[in-house]
């Protein structure tokens, strides 16, 4: 009980971090012209994953890669949705914060809400299946980000990996779905395809990592002699 409690708050301080970076990335999209804005923003958008890992918090799409890797204990896998409602709570909160602090700037509150409304527009099969690549894309950017940062902690290496995966989700759209909880926050916008949306991410979050787990076997596979 003591461990899944640790777990839980140090979930929410995950999901705090993921939406510092969200922050980070709407206030230079916002303010910055042209296409600087998008890439400063995808690469500040790593304070977060940076956080998460330095601190070793618990961020449920960096750590759901770990059932593909072999075996895990009964505790893990319980610590996963206890991890995962933790980083809602703080994802969401701070996006709702933000919201109140917020909501009478123009600017901002019309970036976010054009950031949310796309995440939520699921009318078409097209919309489904964009939802569904960009979130197991996502799922393999953040495994691989993670994973690149805890073979090489705290060196130049792992973190100019873990800033360039994390740079490719978010400049080209992935969806990662603690990310939109913010967003979703932020923006003031719960709807039934809010949910939606979130469920798909989540699922497909946890499937991406699959792909992650196999390139690492590839690559890392001992030399025959």
């Amino acid at each position: 009980m003591k461990f899944q409690l640790l777990n839980f708050l140090k979930g929410i301080l995950a999901g705090l971090a993921i939406g510092l970076g969200g922050f980070l990335y709407i206030l230079m999209i916002t303010y910055v012209p042209g296409e600087g804005g998008k890439v400063l923003g995808s690469l500040l958008f790593a304070v977060g994953l940076f956080l998460v890992c330095t601190f070793k918090l618990s961020l449920y799409t960096g750590k759901i890669g770990n059932i593909f890797e072999g075996k895990q204990t009964k505790e893990f896998y319980i610590s996963l949705p206890v991890m995962l409602v933790g980083n809602a709570i703080g994802a969401f909160s701070l996006g709702f914060i933000c919201w109140a602090i917020f909501q009478n700037n123009v600017e901002l509150m019309t970036t976010i809400s054009g950031v949310a409304t796309g995440r939520a527009t699921l009318f078409t099969f097209a919309d489904y299946l964009s939802c569904i690549v960009k979130s197991i894309l996502c799922g393999l950017c953040v495994y691989l980000a993670v994973k690149s940062f805890a073979l090489n902690r705290l060196k130049p290496i792992g973190i100019l990996l873990l800033v360039f995966f994390v740079f490719v989700f978010v400049y080209s759209g992935f969806q990662h779905c603690i990310a939109n909880m913010f967003y979703f926050g932020f923006a003031n916008h719960i709807t039934g395809y809010t949910f939606i949306n979130l469920a798909f991410c989540i699922l497909f979050n946890s499937i991406g990592p699959i792909f992650g787990v196999l390139l690492f076997k590839v690559f890392t596979k001992p030399n025959q002699q």
